[in-house]
């Protein structure tokens, strides 16, 4: 690459590592959000090493470093700092760097600064989380505050380049060849041809799978040191036949025929290895790439071609197999115009074709052409108006297209294709079957791709049509669209929602679409609020809290229900709290034990939660509670009782005027009165009973005789002139005897 290359190449791969070390940080490196941002910053490397055997990036003196080249992007300022707080300089990556090594590189860079402190650094630190084909540069601070590189940026980038990037022309051939093949060894020990044969298959192979230099040095170190033996010495090692061809040759042509005859050799031993399916076409995506590499290293594209094609005839493999890979050879050498071009006019996709159309899509985004890219995308996409079967066939690998779209550049295009998921989910035609399972779990991985982005509307969207879906039946959607409505959001999900909500309390309709999310999200969301709730010390940021609960449905009835045991009175209030304001139907059994807390405040919002509740049993436990209530708290719970006229409370009322007697008037006047109003022979004989029981204050007597006086049950007459009959001499007896008298005269 050229410098100008290079630092559009290297920014690019800046910016995807900014994305990707965002989307770690939220969630880790091998979690499947994180998937996506990963694999196209690994790409974008992949890119510069391909022609250099490695790659600097850091940052030094407030500039980026790109290898040896200096340059600004405002757009990375983020992740210079992420860079400095970890006293990281610059990170070298090294040729053959597998996706793992990678991961392993950005864990370090995602690792807390105050973890990486505690170490005593970020040398300490990598000395017990060594990495593999990638190096680190610290930075130093000093006490001013200025940041300096342990060593100096320009001498690092100088000394640890390879012999072959400053220019292996002026190394002896032997030694160069031994570089190239990465072997140790001495050069003088290479004087019989077979071992410079050998050294040359080594280097060719190493270059051909990207592991070394740029490719086409190999075949000009080769002829080097073919004219430092003697072409004769080198060609004493070849077969007799071939000998006589290329004796005679220029070292240059006898070189390019070895390189030519490993790359051949390497890619047929591939072919013939793999098993039939996938293993197979990916031997021969591999084939295609080391036959590009071979034909930039030759520049001989018919005889490599002809080699190849006589090689996998020799070992029976189908002809197709050489046109599919001269096909894409033909395709690597396109125009991305002409490539764009093809690709429009597919209609059906093989593994090779998708295969092109990512790789297409790769190079448009690593060019800034998005346009491109997204209308080579949505050409794709058309298989969604296919019958079902083009729709089962594409389904399952359509998401690796929409992983590399899923980018600010090209996301309007991903949410685009999530809304159409979404209504293909509630055509009629894919109501069941294996098109609608693919349908919703293909929804819900786009969501996936959407959450790091923030891009919630669409989210919302994608989730209400799942949840239509499954509204429709249920049963028969249980394992469809309900399981893939309950895996739409990752756990992680919860704490940057309430964020949101928080954040953006003054936006009815994104609190709403919020609170939906969280609902979808299930039991995770209602712990991570209420966990917040407890932690919370603005009266205002717990009021919206508890709001948020409220408006949670099961989460937050169930993360409500796991505190009404805790410790801390404020929590059982507010378990309390939450659980009246969701009508919780088992809110009778919930709060037995908060209707009978030492704090006041716990029964109070205890009794308010009954109140406000619409269960069967709701009543009946109010009034059972009503003998360990708070006196100002029981007689609103008896203002209530009075109210609903529940024939379940009698019992409830009973034992409360049984064990309070002597104290307590005004409740036990207010228990009397709630016993009045039920319509049943039962509160009518407990009136009696109280009446009847010195224990009571004449008060609270008198006051059961008047309401049986007003009642309008048969027994409460009879209940009456028994007692005047007892003790007709008791003053409360008297007024009873009189008032009845009077009615007889009437």
């Amino acid at each position: 690459m050229d410098k100008a290359q290079i630092k559009t190449q290297g920014l690019a791969f800046g910016r995807s590592v900014q994305t990707a070390f965002k989307t770690v940080v939220m969630y880790s490196v091998d979690h499947p959000a994180a998937g996506k941002a990963l694999q196209q910053a690994y790409d974008t490397l992949n890119t510069l090493l391909q022609s250099s055997p490695q790659f600097t990036f850091g940052y030094t003196d407030h500039r980026i470093l790109l290898n040896d080249l200096l340059t600004d992007d405002p757009i990375l300022v983020q992740l210079e700092s992420e860079f400095t707080r970890r006293g990281i300089a610059a990170i070298t990556f090294l040729g053959g760097i597998s996706l793992a090594e990678f991961k392993q590189a950005l864990t370090i860079l995602a690792t807390r600064s105050r973890d990486i402190e505690a170490k005593g650094g970020i040398t300490p630190y990598l000395a017990e989380h060594p990495l593999s084909r990638a190096r680190v540069v610290p930075a130093k601070k000093q006490e001013d505050g200025d940041t300096q590189l342990d060593t100096d940026a320009e001498s690092y980038l100088l000394g640890e380049k390879s012999q072959a990037e400053q220019g292996l022309g002026g190394m002896p051939g032997m030694e160069a060849l031994l570089h190239f093949a990465q072997a140790e060894g001495e050069a003088d020990a290479l004087q019989k041809g077979t071992d410079i044969l050998e050294m040359a298959g080594k280097a060719t192979e190493a270059a051909l799978l990207g592991q070394s230099t740029d490719p086409r040095e190999v075949v000009g170190t080769l002829a080097r040191l073919l004219e430092e033996v003697t072409p004769e010495q080198f060609l004493s090692a070849l077969p007799t036949s071939k000998q006589s061809l290329l004796r005679g040759q220029s070292t240059e042509e006898i070189a390019s025929d070895v390189v030519e005859d490993v790359t051949v050799s390497l890619v047929s031993n591939r072919l013939a290895a793999a098993p039939p399916g996938p293993a197979a076409t990916e031997a021969e995506s591999d084939a295609i790439r080391v036959m590009t590499v071979g034909l930039s290293m030759t520049r001989m594209a018919d005889r490599l071609l002809e080699k190849l094609a006589r090689t996998l005839n020799e070992a029976n493999l189908p002809p197709e197999v050489f046109q599919r890979i001269r096909q894409g050879i033909v395709w690597n050498g396109l125009s991305q115009e002409a490539k764009r071009e093809d690709l429009l006019k597919l209609t059906e996709y093989d593994a090779q074709t998708f295969k092109r159309l990512l790789d297409y899509v790769k190079e448009c985004l690593q060019t800034r052409k998005y346009d491109e890219a997204v209308q080579v995308a949505t050409h794709y996409f058309t298989f969604l108006d296919a019958p079902s079967p083009a729709l089962q066939a594409e389904l399952p690998r359509a998401l690796e297209l929409l992983r590399l779209m899923a980018d600010p550049p090209t996301l309007a295009f991903v949410s685009t294709i999530a809304e159409r998921l979404g209504c293909e989910l509630l055509d009629e035609q894919f109501l069941t079957g294996e098109s609608h399972t693919l349908l919703g779990g293909c929804l819900a991985d786009v969501v996936q791709l959407l959450l790091p982005h923030g891009d919630f509307e669409s989210i919302h969207r994608a989730g209400s049509s799942l949840e239509q879906s499954l509204a429709r039946d249920p049963h028969q959607h249980a394992e469809c669209c309900g399981q893939a409505l309950a895996r739409l959001l990752p756990p992680e999900a919860a704490a940057r929602l309430i964020d949101l909500y928080m954040e953006k309390r003054g936006d009815a309709g994104l609190a709403k679409t919020t609170v939906k999310l969280l609902q979808w999200l299930g039991e995770t969301s209602g712990e991570e609020a209420f966990r917040r709730l407890v932690e919370e010390s603005v009266t205002h940021n717990r009021m919206l809290l508890l709001r948020l609960l409220t408006q949670m449905g099961p989460a937050g009835m169930e993360a409500a229900r796991k505190r009404v045991a805790d410790d801390r009175w404020y929590v059982v209030r507010n378990a309390c709290v939450v659980l009246g304001e969701l009508d919780d139907p088992e809110i009778a059994q919930r709060l037995r034990d908060p209707l009978r807390h030492a704090d006041a405040r716990v029964q109070q919002a205890a009794v308010t939660a009954l109140v406000k509740s619409h269960a069967p049993e709701a009543m009946a436990s109010l009034a059972n509670a009503l003998p360990t209530l708070e006196g100002g708290v029981a007689e609103k719970a008896l203002e209530e009782l009075s109210f609903r006229k529940d024939p379940a409370t009698v019992d409830g009322l009973e034992k409360f005027l049984y064990l309070s007697k002597g104290t307590k008037p005004a409740a036990l006047e207010k228990a009397v009165q709630a016993l009045a109003v039920i319509p049943s022979e039962r509160a009518a004989r407990v009136l009696g009973a109280v009446i009847s029981d010195p224990g009571h204050t004449p008060f609270v007597r008198r006051a059961a005789a008047e309401k049986l006086l007003r009642s309008t049950q048969p027994v409460a007459k009879r209940l009456l002139e028994a007692y005047v009959r007892v003790a007709p001499t008791d003053p409360i007896a008297v007024a009873v005897q009189r008032t009845l008298q009077r009615e007889i005269s009437r």
